[in-house]
């Protein structure tokens, strides 16, 4: 988020000041309990905004949940737009729904894992909770005719709910991910130690937390930068979201023994070695953006970086556990 205060933060008061590194807490842990999964990838075929790897995403991310952290095929829900059933695309009322059967069966000792996959844009902030004045927003395979899914409803419906003693991680490869989920605390690749900000000056207007719940989502991309889909890394010619196969390749690559730092330091190394300008992106700085938001932000040329947020300010040194 940008320095700038948003309309609404005169006379708002400052957010608590961060603590200190040493006063990190290890993530909550919860033993036992069902492990779920809601996978979303859309590929807009046959729209002048398509991209080639958001359904593959959701896939590989299935196949990682299932042979490395034991997730049950059973427990996977997958919205692509590629898919025959229409109860099974990734329309706007449909993510909404199945994220709240996701949050709302939870108990405490469930893992719970969520990732989009697509088009992320930038939309005005009504609410003054926006530091640069605005929402970052999903694109739902329907969103011409329903709507984008903005951070704000993303925050109420995913987040807030989330009851004690349950864990989410969440994967957002699209444009303008970093904030995707609204949540207090980010944490950003750069060169020398990764810690935590505050994401906000001012107190939000709305509670932006948990009903006691975990939360940490992995963001593609900074609020400013896009995101790239490429056939420059999978090694077969299949298009990937450059941030799932950095995931992916992370955990894969240190046989699932890394810590969430490691993990964040992992993915800005790949995405390092890919120029965005010379692959599709996934919203952002592309057709999506100039078509439906005019907000085409010229700063999303220079990279895309990676970002870890949460709910807490965690020690970042703890292993990675889904």
């Amino acid at each position: 988020m940008a320095a700038s205060l948003g309309p609404a933060a005169a006379g708002r008061p400052a957010a608590a000041a961060p603590p200190p590194p040493q006063a990190a807490p290890a993530p909550p842990s919860t033993p036992g309990g069902t492990k779920r999964a809601l996978l979303i990838g859309c590929n807009y075929s046959g729209t002048s905004a398509a991209l080639g790897g958001c359904v593959n995403d959701a896939a590989c991310l299935t196949h990682l949940l299932t042979t490395r952290f034991g997730f049950a095929h059973a427990h996977i829900t997958q919205l692509f737009d590629t898919s025959p059933d229409p109860a099974r695309w990734p329309t706007r009322a449909n993510i909404l729904w199945h994220i709240s059967a996701l949050v709302g069966a939870a108990a405490p000792g469930d893992s719970l894992f969520f990732s989009f996959s697509g088009h992320g844009t930038q939309v005005v902030d009504a609410s003054g909770d926006e530091a640069d004045g605005l929402n970052e927003a999903i694109l739902p395979c329907d969103h011409a005719a329903a709507g984008f899914l903005v951070d704000d409803e993303l925050n109420a419906a995913l987040v807030n709910p989330l009851p004690p003693g349950v864990r989410l991680h969440a994967v957002i490869d699209a444009c303008h991910a970093g904030s995707m989920l609204d949540l207090e605390w980010r944490a950003k690749a750069r060169a020398g130690p990764i810690f935590w900000k505050q994401e906000y000056a001012y107190q939000p207007l709305t509670y932006k937390g948990t009903a006691g719940g975990f939360v940490v989502a992995f963001s593609a991309s900074r609020d400013k930068q896009t995101a790239a889909d490429t056939a420059a890394l999978s090694g077969t010619g299949e298009h990937t979201g450059a941030a799932t196969y950095a995931f992916i390749a992370a955990l894969e690559g240190s046989g699932c023994a890394i810590s969430y730092g490691g993990l964040l330091a992992s993915m800005k190394a790949t995405l390092d070695a890919v120029n965005p300008s010379a692959v599709p992106s996934m919203g952002g700085g592309g057709m999506v953006d100039k078509l439906l938001s005019g907000l085409l932000d010229a700063a999303g040329a220079s990279g895309q970086t990676p970002a870890i947020t949460s709910n807490l300010a965690f020690d970042l040194n703890a292993p990675v556990s889904l």
